[in-house]
Order: structure tokens, then C-alpha cells, then sequence
């Protein structure tokens, strides 16, 4: 074998080593050498109580009274629907559901007497 088949041999076998993965055109770029940082959840608000006047919160699973400290966040005050909570130094509040009213229309007499015998 001569030179040229020999270097063309050797490029075959180093080619899949070479070989860059395809893009994924829908990911966003990550800058080079910098991992993406993990997000962290959103918080959730499960709960509000009263006992003896003063208010607590189930705040990402837990028990939480004012200044109480979960995970980054620090709960500023409990509130009567929500709560006010400080965040990479941002203050927010984060409110229960209002439930949704509904009424329904009271049934039609029925033509029955008082007790629904005639």
C-alpha cells in the first residue's frame, strides 16, 4: 500500500472520533463551557392557618411562620390569603385560589304539600 491509501485508511478510522453529534435546532445555545444552572421550582402555596391569632402557611411542603427560612426563600409575613416571600432579593406574594362561586337555581315545586304527600 502506498502513502495516500495509507492516510486515507487512518482518516476512515479516526472520522467517527472526529464526528461532531447533530444540533437539536429547537434547544436554545448554551454559552461554551458554562452548564446550565438547575431552575428552581416554582413555589407553591398549599395552605393558610389560624391558631391563637397568629397565622401560619404550608409553603413548599412545609410548616412556615413569618421569618421562617425554606430553601431560598423567606417568608416575610403570613397573610390572611397568601403569603409575602422574599427571592434572590425580590419580594413577591403568592395568594391561595379564590374557590369559584356557583349557585344554583332552587328546584321547581314539585305540586306536593308541605311534606311532598297529598
Amino acid at each position: 500500500m502506498n502513502r495516500l491509501t495509507l492516510a486515507a485508511c487512518g482518516l476512515l478510522i479516526l472520522q467517527p472520533a472526529l464526528a461532531v453529534e447533530p444540533r437539536d435546532p429547537t434547544r436554545p445555545p448554551q454559552a461554551a463551557g458554562h452548564a446550565a444552572l438547575p431552575r428552581e421550582p416554582a413555589p407553591v402555596l398549599s395552605a393558610i392557618m389560624s391558631f391563637n391569632g397568629e397565622r401560619s402557611a404550608i409553603f413548599n411542603g412545609q410548616l412556615v411562620h413569618n421569618g421562617a427560612l425554606v430553601g431560598s426563600y423567606t417568608i416575610e409575613a403570613v397573610l390572611e390569603d397568601g403569603v409575602r416571600f422574599r427571592h434572590d432579593g425580590l419580594v413577591q406574594e403568592l395568594h391561595l385560589p379564590r374557590p369559584v362561586s356557583t349557585f344554583k337555581k332552587p328546584a321547581a315545586p314539585s305540586g306536593h304539600g308541605a311534606g311532598g304527600v297529598q
